[in-house]
């Protein structure tokens, strides 16, 4: 009996208590900011919301003084920023980590537990309204940003830390690197983690490593190209991840590094409409265009829509597939020549490498597009790949000469849907009387071999073939063979036959010079380093035309 007394009257006491304490808050609101009461049992904590936090006695020490705040350390220089606003109901390190530095700044005076509950919201909003913040009770990076900053004004109106001599932050250590592909937008796996990682240690990037290569990312990437002296693109190929993941990567707190003179593009285009072959060239020792690298057959534009001849320079804009919704046909590969045209493969029904056209296959040689310029696969893939945003695009007529575009032309593989290689060049047959045939077969289009050859040397030696010798009757040969026959009252048909090769083999006729054989084509017209393209009025892009739909850029 006396113990339940007892057990009662102390109830009945810690009642009393609670209630004077709660008359000094209603009483004494000015001095509700932070009170601190002892108790033999523990510490009593008032805090500014009016909640009441009770600390045992041997958690005492977790109570906070006035002189606590002057020398607490913030905590953002171990810890990024969250992803995430914080607010009502969140928890975690970035919660204590608040906590702490709003305790620190005399603004939160509960106990740092890492749960974002209404104290903390009540303390979040008092230090947005002290630092001219808006008050949402809500710490998104702003506050973040301020809470954690030497300007971040305390609750008494002082500076929380006393200035000093700011220490530099060593640059991170790169990971070991090595080169694996080219990241650009769209791209995602753990070499783009990694990339965002390495970005974000060196303050380009603030957002979530979420391993997709996308608008952040590809800005993050352009800054680091500005930053760091490299060209502009937002795409991080070698040259970019080599710097990024070196020693010399500049972070955004170091003066950024002077931008190099600028490189002439590698190689530049030229697309040669009389004989549907489109080359590329790099540069000689001159800074000239001159060096030839690459050959490739092609379809450009017909008669009634033809490729635009002159001198363009290539935009950014590409796809590995596109859709022409006009003509119901997809294709590989593209990359722009101008706001209309581009370079691409052969036509597909479907983005399907199995649902190929044989017939725009077949007309490669021969002009058949709209204006833009067919390829092989093969052809139009090194485009895609090596001609870059500002290489030199020439489109011109050249010299007809298309006994030389069918030496560029293979065969269908059909079991794969690609070429196959372009045969072997045989060894030139020797050319003289000695050697002229004695037995004659009916030469037409599509015809070769050693026969064909000496028809050539011979119609070039009487100079009537100015074209490439290469043992392939073809347009230059039928034109060379009809102009003979009109010449010497044959009938005009342009196949040679037994009539057509006696008379030009024989003695009756004298030749105009002796002719070189050539297996070359003629001389291509000089893009120098320097060659500036003559504006030509814009063009407004027919978005119908061209509508990427598999890893576009720009």
């Amino acid at each position: 009996m006396f113990h339940c007394m007892t057990s009662e009257s102390e109830l009945l006491m810690k009642r009393i208590f609670l209630l004077f304490v709660l008359l000094i808050l209603v009483c004494v609101p000015a001095c509700a900011d932070q009170i601190l009461q002892q108790d033999p049992t523990g510490t009593i904590i008032l805090r500014e919301d009016g909640n009441i936090d009770f600390l045992p006695a041997d958690d005492s020490s977790a109570a906070l003084t006035p002189q606590s705040v002057q020398t607490a350390v913030p905590p953002s220089a171990v810890l990024q920023p969250p992803e995430d606003t914080l607010q009502y109901g969140d928890s975690g390190e970035h919660v204590l980590a608040a906590q702490e530095q709003l305790t620190a700044l005399g603004y939160y005076h509960g106990k740092c537990s890492g749960r974002f509950l209404e104290g903390t919201q009540y303390a979040a909003r008092r230090f947005q309204k002290f630092n001219g913040l808006r008050e949402t009770g809500k710490i998104d990076s702003t506050t973040w940003a301020q809470l954690f900053s030497d300007s971040a004004i305390a609750r008494d109106g002082s500076a929380p830390y006393a200035t000093a001599s700011p220490v530099p932050t060593p640059t991170p250590t790169p990971p070991p690197f090595a080169f694996k592909r080219v990241l650009k937008y769209g791209e995602s796996g753990d070499d783009v983690s990694a990339l965002q990682t390495r970005l974000a240690e060196l303050g380009f990037y603030d957002a979530k490593v979420s391993g997709g290569y996308y608008k952040v990312t590809r800005a993050a990437v352009r800054d680091f190209q500005a930053h760091n002296g490299l060209f502009s693109d937002g795409i991080a190929g070698k040259e970019t991840q080599e710097m990024l993941f070196s020693a010399d990567a500049l972070p955004v707190s170091a003066v950024p590094r002077p931008s190099p003179t600028p490189i002439p593009p590698k190689y530049t285009l030229m697309v040669d409409t009389a004989n549907q072959i489109t080359r590329a060239y790099t540069l000689d020792e001159n800074g000239e265009y001159t060096v030839l690298v690459r050959e490739m057959i092609c379809s450009t534009g017909t008669e009634k829509n033809p490729t635009p001849l002159g001198t363009t320079i290539m935009p950014k804009r590409r796809a590995r597939w596109g859709y022409f919704p006009a003509w119901g046909s997809h294709a590989q590969y593209l990359t722009r020549i101008d706001s209309l045209n581009a370079f691409h493969s052969v036509l597909y029904s479907e983005p399907d490498e199995t649902t190929l056209s044989t017939k725009s296959f077949d007309m490669l040689g021969r002009p058949a597009s709209h204006g833009c310029v067919r390829l092989l696969v093969s052809d139009a893939k090194w485009i895609y790949e090596n001609c870059p945003e500002g290489t030199i695009i020439t489109v011109y007529e050249g010299p007809y000469d298309p006994e030389y575009t069918m030496t560029l032309k293979p065969t269908l593989n059909y079991s794969t849907l690609r070429e196959n290689p372009l045969p072997k060049p045989t060894p030139t047959p020797t050319y003289s009387k000695e050697n002229w045939p004695v037995q004659y077969r009916t030469l037409s289009r599509g015809k070769s071999g050693d026969d064909v050859f000496m028809l050539q040397m011979r119609l070039a030696e009487l100079g009537y073939y100015h074209g490439s010798i290469t043992g392939g009757y073809y347009g230059g040969t039928i034109k060379a063979v009809e102009a003979f026959q009109r010449d010497h009252g044959l009938s005009v048909d342009g196949a040679a036959g037994k009539a057509t090769q006696a008379l030009l083999f024989s003695d009756e006729l004298t030749p105009s010079a002796s002719p070189a054989p050539t297996a070359h084509p003629t001389a291509m017209p000089t893009a120098t380093l320097f060659m500036t393209p003559t504006p030509e009025p814009a063009k407004t892009p027919d978005p119908a035309l061209f509508k990427p739909i598999s890893d576009s850029v720009g």
